[in-house]
C-alpha cells in the first residue's frame, strides 16, 4: 500500500545557489523551487564503513541532516532515502513498500551529459600510516536517521525507481545529501549524474555531503602530505561538482526557508568563538569582551577546549554551532582535533566565510606527527593557506620588551582604522615573524620589538575563497576585557585598541574593535618609535 505524504500545503521557496564557470570562478544565483515538484535524495548513509574515521564522519552528519530534512518536509518536499547494498534491511519497511508501489513509467531518453571524472580518493582517513582493512561491513543506514511517515526508500542501484517517482509526482528537481560525494552520490544509478542525464535538475547540500579521500596523504600519488585533510578532499570534490555537475547551497537555507533556523527567531549576527590556547586564557577574556564590547547586538557561542589535560589537545566540543555562524573568532594553538570536529571548522573556513584569527592561531593546527593520534588532523600550512602569512616563531628576548606598533601610512583610509589613522602605541605582546605575506593580504599595522629589529606586520586582512580574513598578533593576556570603551585618548595620540575586525558577511559589515593593552603612549614616550 502506498504511504501518502504528510498533509502539508506545499509552497514555493527561494535558495541562493552557487556554481562555477568554465574558469572555476564562483557564480551565485537565486532560484525558486516548487516544493511539490522537488525531492531530496539521501544517498548511502551507511551505519558502518570499512574506515573507522569515515564511519565517524558519516555519523557526524546525522543530527544536522535530521533537522534539515524536517525543515524540507514542513515545506512539502518529498524525502527519498537511497541506500545501496543494504536495501534488504528495509524490505518490510512502509517507506520501502510505498516506493515499490509507485507505477512504472517509461524512462526519458538519456541525454549526452558526460562530465569529467570526479577527484579520486577512497583512502583510509584515520591517518597516513594507519590504514583500516577494506571490507564490506555496512548492514543498514545510520540508526539515528529519522525516517518518518511519507518518506520513501529507494534502491540506489535502481535509478528507474527514482525516475518512476519523478514521473508519477511531476518532480523536476532533486536535491542530494549523503556520501560519498566523489563516488556514490555521483555515480550510483540514483546518483546526480544519471538523473541529470535523464533530464532532472539536480542540486546538492554543500555541508551535508562528504567525499572520502585521504588524511595526511596525497590521494592520487599516495605520498605524504600534511596539508591534505579529509575536509580538504570534500572541498575539492565540491568544487568539481559545482563546476561540472550541479550547483550547491548550505543547509541553513532550507532551515531558514521553513522558519526552523536560529535566525528565524533571532536575526542578530551569530559569532562563534573557538578557544583552545594554553597561554592567554581566552576562554575567560573573550566571553567578557563579548559581553562588554558587543553587548546584545550579536549572538555569541563559545566552543572551549576541554580542561582535562589528557584530552585537552584533542577535544573542542560544540563546533556544530558553525553550521549557523556568521563569523568565526579563532584563538587556537597547536591542536590536532578529531576528524569530525575538524570537519566543522574546515567546512566553515574552506567555504570562504568570515574569520578573525588571533595571535597564536597562526599555529592553530601545527603539531608534530607523533602528537597526532589516529583519526585526528594536522593542517601544517593553515597560516599560508588561510591567513596569508608564513609563521616563523619569534625572538624570545621580545617577551621582555613587548613591541611598538603603528598604522602603516597606506592603510590610513581603511574602513577598519576609522578614528585610528594616526595611532601608535606600545603593546605587551611580542612580535611574531610572519613575512612574506601573500599578495592577497593588506597590511594595516606594523611593529618591532627593538629599534634595531626588523619591522613585522602585526595586523592585516586577507581574502580567501572569496571570503574575508582578519588576523592580528595582538591580544596578549588578561587586560582585554578591562579596557574602557573609547577607541583612543582625547588627543588622538595613542590607540587603546586595535580594530577588532570589519568583516563583510553576506553583504553585511560586522565592525567592532579589539582591545589589546591597558596602556597607550603618546609621541613623547621614548619607546614609541614611529618610522614615519
Amino acid at each position: 500500500m502506498l504511504v501518502a505524504p504528510a498533509t502539508i500545503d506545499a509552497r514555493p521557496f527561494e535558495l541562493e545557489v552557487q556554481r562555477r564557470d568554465a574558469d572555476a570562478q564562483l557564480v551565485r544565483d537565486r532560484i525558486q523551487l516548487e516544493a511539490s515538484q522537488t525531492a531530496i535524495v539521501v544517498v548511502d548513509m551507511w551505519d558502518r564503513h570499512w574506515c573507522k574515521t569515515y564511519t565517524a564522519r558519516v555519523a557526524n552528519l546525522v543530527p544536522r541532516m535530521n533537522r534539515t530534512l524536517g525543515a524540507a518536509r514542513s515545506l512539502g518536499v518529498q524525502v527519498v532515502w537511497a541506500p545501496s547494498d543494504v536495501v534488504a534491511f528495509y524490505r518490510d519497511h512502509p517507506a520501502r513498500r510505498a516506493m515499490l508501489a509507485i507505477p512504472p513509467h517509461p524512462a526519458p531518453a538519456p541525454g549526452p551529459f558526460a562530465p569529467p571524472p570526479a577527484p579520486k580518493g577512497d583512502n583510509c582517513e584515520c591517518g597516513p600510516d594507519r590504514p583500516c582493512p577494506n571490507a564490506s561491513v555496512w548492514t543498514r543506514q545510520q540508526a539515528g536517521l529519522e525516517i518518518v511517515a511519507g518518506d520513501l526508500i529507494a534502491d540506489c542501484n535502481e535509478g528507474q525507481e527514482l525516475l518512476n517517482l519523478c514521473a508519477e509526482r511531476g518532480i523536476e528537481t532533486l536535491i542530494y545529501m549523503g556520501v560519498a560525494s566523489n563516488m556514490c552520490v555521483c555515480y550510483r544509478s540514483c546518483g546526480m549524474i544519471n538523473l541529470r542525464r535523464h533530464g532532472l535538475r539536480v542540486l546538492f547540500v554543500s555541508d551535508l555531503v562528504e567525499a572520502i579521500m585521504a588524511n595526511g596523504v596525497n590521494p592520487v600519488a599516495r605520498t605524504s602530505d600534511p596539508n591534505f585533510t579529509p575536509a580538504k578532499g570534500t572541498a575539492l570534490v565540491q568544487q568539481f561538482l559545482e563546476q561540472h555537475v550541479a550547483p550547491s547551497f548550505a543547509s541553513r537555507q532550507l532551515l531558514a526557508a521553513a522558519g526552523h533556523g536560529p535566525a528565524a527567531h533571532d536575526r542578530r549576527p551569530h559569532v562563534v568563538y573557538v578557544l583552545a590556547d594554553d597561554e592567554y586564557k581566552t576562554e575567560q577574556t573573550l566571553p567578557e569582551f563579548a559581553r562588554r564590547e558587543l553587548g546584545e547586538a550579536y549572538r555569541s557561542t563559545f566552543c572551549v577546549a576541554q580542561l582535562d589535560e589528557s584530552s585537552r589537545r584533542a577535544d573542542v566540543p560544540g563546533l556544530e554551532a558553525l553550521y549557523d555562524a556568521d563569523l568565526l573568532v579563532l584563538s587556537m594553538r597547536r591542536r590536532a582535533l578529531p576528524v569530525p570536529q575538524m570537519d566543522h571548522l574546515e567546512r566553515y573556513l574552506r567555504a570562504g566565510k568570515p574569520l578573525i584569527a588571533l595571535r597564536v592561531s597562526a599555529a592553530a593546527f601545527q603539531v608534530e606527527p607523533k602528537d597526532c593520534p589516529p583519526g585526528h588532523v594536522r593542517w601544517r600550512d593553515f597560516d599560508q593557506e588561510v591567513l596569508g602569512c608564513h609563521y616563523r616563531g619569534y625572538d624570545s628576548k621580545a617577551r621582555e620588551t613587548g613591541s611598538d606598533i603603528w598604522v602603516v601610512p597606506e592603510a590610513r583610509g581603511h574602513a577598519m582604522l576609522r578614528g585610528l589613522e594616526e595611532a601608535r602605541f606600545h603593546s605587551p605582546a611580542w612580535i611574531y615573524y610572519h613575512r612574506p605575506l601573500a599578495s592577497t593580504a593588506t597590511v594595516l599595522m606594523r611593529g618591532r620589538w627593538t629599534a634595531a629589529g626588523p619591522e613585522e606586520p602585526v595586523a592585516w586582512t586577507n581574502t580567501r575563497a572569496g571570503g574575508r580574513v582578519f588576523y592580528t598578533t595582538q591580544g596578549c593576556g588578561g587586560p582585554w576585557a578591562r579596557l574602557p570603551r573609547q577607541a583612543h585618548d582625547p588627543r588622538g595620540a595613542g590607540a587603546r585598541r586595535l580594530p577588532y575586525a570589519a568583516v563583510c558577511s553576506r553583504g553585511v559589515w560586522i565592525q567592532r574593535r579589539m582591545p589589546v593593552t591597558e596602556t597607550s603612549v603618546g609621541p613623547d614616550c621614548p619607546t614609541a618609535r614611529d618610522p614615519r
